[in-house]
């Protein structure tokens, strides 16, 4: 196999896991709206700051993560948010949490960051296996090499 095809290849991979990694965002967020039926008001009490490695540029990047506090049947809750952000948002901001009733710890702010990511892992999975299968095809066509 020449090295053109072992690249596309390697392209055409990745822009599958990226297409099933949606899918399975898309399947965590939806098990959350199953799961997590009732609401309370929460707080957002302080921002943590956390390290994340980045494999794909072998760089060390820091990601913010709203702590929320809540109370469920006179039991006071603590919970780091799922999603980080590249900087720290607002403090004793006021927000709807979603949580399990059998399981008040399990919880969720909101489901809108997870459905951007679905989108964007869509996108560039989409992307990146329409390029590839598609210079694939211009390849065999005889239009290159």
């Amino acid at each position: 196999m020449s090295e053109s095809l072992w690249v596309l290849a390697f392209i055409l991979l990745t822009g599958l896991i990226f297409i099933f990694a949606a899918g399975g965002i898309r399947w965590m967020a939806k098990r959350k709206l199953e799961v997590c039926t009732a609401e309370t008001t929460g707080r957002v009490i302080r921002w943590l700051q956390e390290e994340v490695y980045d494999d794909f540029n072998s760089a060390t990047s820091y990601m913010w993560f709203p702590v929320y506090a809540y109370d469920v049947q006179g039991k006071h809750y603590a919970k780091k948010g799922d999603i980080g952000l590249s900087e720290p948002g607002e403090t004793n901001e006021d927000i709807v949490l979603h949580y399990e009733p059998g399981n008040p710890y399990n919880s969720y702010a909101t489901l809108r960051n997870y459905d951007i990511l679905v989108y964007i892992f869509r996108i560039l999975g989409g992307l990146l296996t329409m390029g590839a299968l598609a210079v694939w095809w211009l390849i065999h066509a005889g239009w290159t090499e």
